[in-house]
């Protein structure tokens, strides 16, 4: 399961990159437009995977 964790921050860090760099490419608008679009995916895909850690009932 570390693949999905490793691609989730990779577009966490793609969406960053695109949004500092981008406009270099594209119009600055579409470039803020479309990073936060990648951040916000990879944010919400990497919250998802988290599991909660349930302790242990202690029988006393």
């Amino acid at each position: 399961m570390k693949i999905k964790q490793i691609i989730y921050f990779v577009l966490i860090l793609s969406g960053a990159l695109l949004m500092g760099y981008g406009g270099l490419y594209v119009a600055k608008e579409y470039a803020l437009a479309g990073g936060i679009v990648v951040l916000m995916f990879g944010v919400y895909k990497a919250s998802t995977s988290w599991k909660k850690s349930e302790p242990e009932s202690k029988n006393v």
